[in-house]
């Protein structure tokens, strides 16, 4: 008789993306259901346009995030991403999607300072060029 065991990798699991410029896109995942059984050695971020005919793109990561940076402007991605073990690659994560803001739009950064010699706390809220 012979056995046959599957030893392939879930798919990475709550992969998000968010814009954080005209030019840049967030992404982050949590590891694969019982990825503690193996040890995950690289992620593959996967990511092309959706609307331009061009090849897909692929980054290489050791860690459960990546921005993709130097994207066009407004305009909308699908991203995927994989996992790698020494047992092999994970099944793709779902897809999802997100646009880059328009030229010239960044999300704020909140900037907080506080003095240890004063009660107060003073914000200031500026746009910060990714």
């Amino acid at each position: 008789m012979l056995w046959c065991i599957d030893i392939t990798l879930a798919a990475v699991v709550n992969i998000k993306a968010v814009a954080l410029s005209s030019r840049s896109i967030h992404v982050t995942w949590q590891d694969p259901p019982h990825s503690n059984r193996t040890t995950i050695i690289a992620y593959s971020v996967h990511f092309l346009p959706t609307s331009l005919d061009q090849s897909e793109v692929q980054r290489v990561v050791t860690a459960a995030n990546e921005t993709l940076r130097n994207l066009r402007p407004n305009t909308e991605y699908l991203i995927y991403v994989t996992a790698y073990s020494y047992q092999g690659t994970s099944r793709p994560s779902r897809h999802v999607r997100a646009r880059t803001l328009s030229t010239g739009t960044a999300l704020p950064v909140l900037c907080c300072n506080n003095s240890l010699l004063s009660l107060s706390l003073s914000l200031s809220l500026s746009l910060s060029p990714f």
